[in-house]
Formats: structure tokens, C-alpha cells, sequence
């Protein structure tokens, strides 16, 4: 299956697309969407927590912590407006699974055709995309950034080649995505942020706050973790 082929055009808006267990949100959450939002000259950012990832073990935190968190860490660091998009919680709360492909037709049902929908994934996400439900439809619907440690080196070869060819053909730059509202493809590897929220959540519970703790979460979040008694 091919995509469609993203043509320049006047995109209206641009929007940052971030979803996430965010259990807990970290320094690297915040660090990695400030740092698109100056790179692509974002007007927006969606942030989603999600329902229950199919492809991870139970989440720690409530959908209202999680929720809250997110508040909490973005209300007074980021430079655009922001909203907490809760449908993959509302999707799971009805029973409903819940899919990247339903979330961003929702937001193109929403926004319109002129609005850059600018999907923000990790690097494991993304060696785990083509098991994603209907991802070829993807690139249907938004621009995918991939944001990777100072180093990675994309090896196609380790890619499924079905993946692997619609990367290659939809690879563009970052003045392409500025112009597209869509289809286009970004490996960005200028962050130098690392952090694993599984480790965090260990070291909380075992050790509740330590320096490196303090240091990886924004002090707002780990003053609520703390009240809340999440991870101890």
C-alpha cells in the first residue's frame, strides 16, 4: 500500500500530536515537546494520555492523575497553547480499545484538511510502528517525527521493508513539514534527553525521592506524587 503524495500547500495551524502512558511525566516529556514546537514552529500542542496501552503492562497512575501531571509539568513551561486531549481515556473507560488511527482521524474530523497534524513518537515507538493498527493509513493523516538520542543512526534493514519503503518515500525536511499538512516523515536526533519513566516509578518506590529522582521530574509533579502517594 502507498500513500499519498503530501503536497506543499499553506498550512493554517500546526499542531503537535504527543500521546503517552505519561506514568509518571518526566523532564524528557517537556524538553522533547519544547524542543519541536521551536523546531517546527508549532502553533498547538495535543498532549494524550492514553487509555491503556494494548502493548504495555498496567498503568501505576490514574487517567485523573495522569491527567493532572500533564497539567502540572506543561501549564507554566510551554510557549504555545496546549490541550489535554482525553478520548483514548474516555475510549477506554467505554471499553473501546484504543488506537493512534482513530485518535488522529478524530483530530483531522476536527481540525480540517489546512492544519499540519505533526505526530511526536519515540525511537522504540517507532521500531514497534508497523505493528500499530492500520499504520500505513497513517501517513494518510499526519506527518511523523521521530525523536531519537544524539547518535541513533536509522538502519532500514532492521525495519520491516513494507515500513521501511514508506519511511524512505515519505522522508522529507523540516521546511517540508512547515508546508505540509501531512505524509511527510522526520527523524529528529538533536535531544540529549534519555530518560525512562519504568525507572523513575522503580526508584520512587523503592527509595522514594532521591537527587536523580528531583532531577527528572518537574518539582510541581513530584510535590503531587508525593501527596498523592502514587509509586509509594
Amino acid at each position: 500500500m502507498g500513500i499519498e503524495t503530501a503536497k506543499p500547500q499553506k498550512v493554517q495551524h500546526a499542531v503537535l500530536v504527543f500521546g503517552g502512558s505519561f506514568d509518571p511525566v518526566h523532564q524528557g516529556h517537556m524538553a522533547m515537546v519544547q524542543h519541536m514546537v521551536e523546531r517546527l514552529q508549532i502553533d498547538e500542542v495535543r498532549l494524550i494520555p492514553a487509555g491503556q496501552p494494548w502493548q504495555k503492562a498496567r498503568l501505576k497512575a490514574s487517567a485523573e492523575q495522569r491527567t493532572r501531571m500533564l497539567q502540572l509539568a506543561f501549564e507554566d513551561t510551554l510557549t504555545v497553547p496546549f490541550c489535554i486531549d482525553q478520548q483514548e481515556i474516555e475510549r477506554a473507560a467505554a471499553q473501546v480499545p484504543s488506537y493512534t488511527i482513530e485518535t488522529l482521524k478524530n483530530l483531522r474530523s476536527q481540525l480540517g484538511n489546512a492544519v499540519a497534524l505533526n505526530l511526536l513518537i519515540g525511537a522504540d515507538q517507532f521500531h514497534n510502528f508497523a505493528t500499530w493498527k492500520d499504520w500505513q493509513q497513517i501517513f494518510n493523516l499526519a506527518n511523523i517525527v521521530v525523536a531519537a538520542r544524539p547518535g541513533y543512526n536509522l538502519q532500514p534493514d532492521e525495519l520491516p521493508s513494507e515500513f521501511a519503503a514508506l519511511w524512505q518515500q515519505a522522508n522529507g525536511t523540516i521546511e517540508d513539514l512547515k508546508q505540509c499538512s501531512f505524509g511527510k516523515t522526520w527523524l529528529e536526533t538533536d535531544l540529549a534527553w534519555d530518560i525512562s519513566a519504568t525507572r523513575i516509578r522503580d526508584e520512587l518506590q523503592q527509595q522514594g525521592q532521591t537527587r536523580e529522582t528531583t532531577s527528572l521530574i518537574p518539582r510541581k509533579v513530584l510535590d503531587y506524587l508525593q501527596s498523592e502517594r502514587i509509586y509509594n
